[in-house]
């Protein structure tokens, strides 16, 4: 509409300036049409570079996240910027489960990542600022301009378990190298059976007359412990 405005400004004031006899009349009417012509401009570029009839809007929304690999409690990123300011985080949600392409963050500078362990709940929080017009007026003033819902900046907060780990995707491929090979694999199991052996052992030593149900549960404990710390050793090696 704004735009309109100015055309039908213009038009009108020359239109006055030129064609009405009267003169003194016709600069008149030409100079008020002048001023309007003027002041529509003004509000565009005001619109246009000062958001001028907008306002600034949060949204907030939090959805349920999960590993991106299956098996494994990972949370992604992907290194985009040279400090860390443009990373993309990967992951998906109950409804892009078996999807072909994961959910991302956007890669943006005016986007935050953050991530928080501890959590019982592996969710994302997003808080997203846009510019929206004030009311209707103003839409339809600069509707044309087509900048409702600009977007300004948002904030990512992934809140995960303790036994999430957070890697880069060339992290992530090495770890997947490091797991499927057949040295490590061996090394693992052999590892893993001696430390099971050794906490059953230790348990029974306290408690000898420990049922098979009580030994069943200290062998799974075990087997957890143990999972947990080989593969902190190896996400220690390829994270050097």
């Amino acid at each position: 509409m704004i735009i309109v405005s100015i055309i039908v400004c213009a038009v009108l004031s020359y239109y006055f300036a030129v064609f009405i006899q009267n003169k003194k009349v016709g600069y008149s009417l030409a100079g008020v049409f002048i001023v309007l012509f003027i002041g529509s401009i003004v509000m565009l570029v005001s619109n246009e570079y000062g958001h001028f009839g907008m306002q600034k809007v949060t949204s907030e929304k939090t959805v349920q996240i999960q590993t991106v690999k299956k098996g494994a409690n990972l949370l992604l990123y992907k290194e985009l910027g040279t400090n860390s300011k443009e990373d993309v985080y990967v992951y998906r949600t109950p409804e892009t489960a078996n999807a072909k392409n994961p959910n991302h963050t956007k890669a943006d500078i005016h986007v935050t990542n953050k991530v928080k362990k501890g959590s019982s709940t592996n969710t994302l929080n997003q808080k997203t600022t846009r510019w929206e017009y004030k009311n209707g007026f103003y839409s339809f003033l600069f509707g044309i301009s087509d900048n409702n819902k600009e977007f300004i900046k948002q904030s990512n907060t992934f809140q995960i378990g303790d036994d999430w780990l957070v890697l880069s995707t060339t992290q992530a491929n090495k770890l997947s190298k490091e797991l499927n090979s057949k040295k490590i694999q061996t090394q693992m199991k052999s590892e893993g059976e001696a430390y099971v052996k050794a906490a059953v052992t230790k348990a029974m030593m306290v408690n000898p007359s420990m049922s098979q149900a009580q030994q069943k549960q200290i062998m799974q404990q075990a087997q957890k412990e143990f999972k947990a710390q080989a593969m902190a050793k190896v996400v220690e090696e390829i994270t050097k």
